[in-house]
């Protein structure tokens, strides 16, 4: 996604709302002489991918979501702050909307560029940011303690749901590229509204539309509640819950995601061929 690895990393948040990036996905398919698509996508990933449904709803043939629900576009704005008040454990959303994190954040990513990786690696907060992003499933990710700095952070000693080659790639790419990129997405929503306000976006996905949504039960992200509500607004949704699997799904279960996957679009082509419908 933008921002991410080798892609472009533009510091205005406004280049990473949903609008955009829709749009760039889409131009990605006409480069590619793709004119319908099986789109998937996982966190940003799946809030980017369900509002691809509502931008350009003719361009896909199905849709598959992991651990973010899909919410329709709020006709009232709610700035994060509110939310947080809401979810507590969003807080590190806020902190993420704030530009101020970027400079401390960066900071301690470059120091873990300056630093022997073999003496000094458990000291960086980078590394403890990913601790506790990564951390095995059921062991409580303390977000909140992310509002006021990284500094603050003790270094996670739980194992981690990735291994060394993995965990290291994770700090080599986010060292390499800096926090700007991630860093904006959590400072879009107020252009996100704006823009989806402006083009009137529907609430319901198209009723044509396949929707897999998938999502572990100790994701404390995801409340089966908020699955239960897309079925509102979504005509064609299953959802698979994957049991004791946490947020991060296609590396807790990779060998059970693919195989749904494969086995949810072979049915899809089984049924009986109607306008709209793959």
């Amino acid at each position: 996604m933008l921002g991410y690895g080798g892609t472009d990393k533009p510091q205005d948040p406004s280049e990473y709302s949903t609008q955009r990036l829709c749009a760039d996905l889409a131009a990605l398919l006409d480069l590619l002489g793709v004119q319908r698509a099986v789109v998937i996508g996982h966190d940003w990933g799946a809030y980017t991918a369900a509002r691809f449904a509502l931008w350009h709803p003719e361009r896909l043939l199905s849709l598959i979501l992991l651990s973010v629900p899909y919410t329709p576009p709020s006709r009232v704005y709610k700035p994060i702050e509110d939310v947080v008040k809401l979810f507590p454990n969003f807080a590190y959303q806020a902190y993420f909307a704030d530009p101020a994190s970027t400079a401390p954040i960066e900071k301690d990513v470059r120091i873990y560029q300056s630093l022997s990786y073999a003496c000094e690696f458990n000291r960086t907060q980078l590394h403890a940011f990913l601790s506790i992003v990564f951390k095995t499933t059921g062991v409580k990710k303390n977000f909140t303690s992310l509002t006021r700095s990284f500094r603050n952070l003790d270094v996670p000693r739980e194992p981690s749901i990735l291994n060394d080659k993995e965990f290291q790639v994770y700090l080599d790419v986010l060292g390499k590229g800096g926090m700007t990129g991630p860093l904006n997405y959590y400072r879009t929503s107020k252009h996100r509204h704006e823009e989806e306000e402006r083009a009137g976006l529907p609430a319901k996905l198209s009723p044509n539309l396949p929707v897999l949504f998938m999502w572990g039960t100790a994701d404390s992200t995801v409340a089966p509640a908020a699955v239960q509500n897309a079925r509102k607004f979504i005509a064609q949704l299953q959802d698979v819950a994957f049991e004791g699997r946490g947020h991060w799904l296609m590396v807790e279960a990779k060998d059970e995601i693919t195989n749904k996957v494969i086995s949810w679009l072979r049915d899809l082509t089984r049924q009986p061929v109607r306008a709209g419908k793959l």
